[in-house]
């Protein structure tokens, strides 16, 4: 089961629509505050609303992202009577769920008895297959009415119909999908902007789940030897000949980084290695076959880390992708980590394994966001004006200030 494609109109700094059509890496750059991260977000805020786990109205919160205090917070400008639309594509071995859903925040002037002063509804709802198309009949009932079919209820963005009721054959299909959503919900691996610190001492047993801010990584190692192989080799590789290994008294133990005889406690080091460690434990354990997470999403992956050691993470995500049972979405700033990806593609890499998107900034209140073609020799089909020529820029000023102290000591 994967995602085609994901898209938003009218959603937070998106005014016009944002289409993100998926590859098996995904990459989302941009300046900072631009929507970056609410792009990559959103699928999980889609799936939720889609997923048996859903409860009624739309959610603002999922496991442990918020998305808004309240709905109008999701809508672009806060306006109160304004609305969002939201769509995806899943493919689930040939079968498709392609929808898209538009929900209206409302607000009852004065409210009704019993009724809450401000509430959304699903204004309309297009499904291609099988051929869905309502249309909402503004009513001040929370059961919303729509055309040609009456009234309807709603759990996130898809009916709630029970089984005794009259229209439940026609909607057959909805709890399947809610079944599937969920699973596909659940499948997600969400690494966060910063990464927690690791323990300076851990204590053995059942790992938990990798978690939004890496906490399991450590934990993850202790429990399947392989992985810790993997993960040592590949610090060995890119950071500076730095090994992984665990010491261990009793039950307890502590993660250790290796080089030659020197010994470090990884929670007194860099803290660049010890953010660098959940993406490259969530990555390579698609390697040794753990195939618990079918989208990965990865937020700064290159957070504290030098810029040397960026461009080995291009790698570490193209070799997931390669591997064709994960989907890998990051948002970076890295310049190093794009180039790596580029160079690949230059070298023989499919393009069409990767999917690159610039998130703009407009000068009067919104963002917007535009794919970048990546040609089989490495180069793009037009790329940003000034985005990473602070180099360049520098360089230049460097010169004519060279330039001019040589002028001033001649005369």
């Amino acid at each position: 089961m994967k995602i085609i494609e994901y898209r938003c109109t009218n959603y937070k700094a998106f005014r016009g629509e944002a289409r993100i059509q998926m590859r098996p890496l995904t990459l989302l750059f941009g300046k900072n505050n631009s929507g970056k991260s609410t792009l990559l977000r959103l699928p999980r805020l889609i799936l939720h609303a889609l997923s048996a786990r859903g409860r009624n109205g739309f959610p603002v919160n999922v496991d442990e992202l918020t998305f808004g205090g309240k709905f109008v917070d999701l809508i672009h400008g806060g306006l109160t009577h304004g609305s969002v639309s939201l769509g995806i594509v899943v493919d689930d071995e040939g079968e498709r769920l392609d929808l898209n859903a538009t929900v209206q925040n409302v607000q009852n002037m004065p409210p009704e008895p019993g009724q809450p002063k401000e509430f959304c509804v699903i204004s309309h709802l297009r499904i291609a297959q099988p051929a869905i198309n309502l249309e909402w009949e503004p009513r001040s009932r929370m059961v919303a009415s729509y055309k040609g079919v009456g009234e309807l209820p709603f759990r996130g963005l898809l009916p709630d119909i029970h089984r005794n009721d009259p229209a439940a054959s026609k909607w057959s299909f909805v709890k399947e999908w809610r079944e599937r959503a969920q699973v596909l919900e659940e499948q997600i691996s969400h690494l966060g902007p910063v990464r927690d610190e690791v323990p300076r001492v851990l204590e053995g047993g059942v790992a938990p789940p990798l978690g939004f801010g890496g906490s399991g990584a450590v934990a993850r190692l202790g429990q399947d030897r392989d992985l810790l192989e993997q993960v040592s080799s590949w610090f060995q590789d890119n950071m500076d000949g730095w090994g992984i290994s665990l010491d261990y008294a009793g039950s307890a133990y502590k993660c250790l980084l290796q080089r030659g005889e020197i010994s470090v406690n990884l929670a007194d080091a860099g803290h660049g290695l010890q953010q660098v460690l959940p993406v490259v434990v969530q990555q390579l354990s698609h390697r040794i076959g753990d195939n618990s997470s079918v989208i990965d999403l990865v937020e700064q992956p290159e957070l504290h880390l030098h810029a040397a050691a960026h461009a080995p993470l291009g790698d570490l995500f193209l070799e997931t992708a390669n591997q064709g049972n994960c989907q890998v979405i990051v948002e970076t700033h890295s310049e190093n980590l794009l180039l790596r990806v580029r160079r690949r593609i230059a070298e023989g890499l499919d393009p069409s394994m990767v999917a690159l998107y610039y998130v703009l900034e407009h000068p009067d209140g919104y963002s917007s966001v535009r794919p970048i073609a990546i040609e089989p020799d490495g180069n793009v089909d037009w790329w940003p004006e000034g985005v990473f020529s602070e180099g360049y820029e520098e360089l230049k000023a460097l010169n004519k200030a060279q330039r001019s102290r040589l002028r001033n000591k001649k005369s």
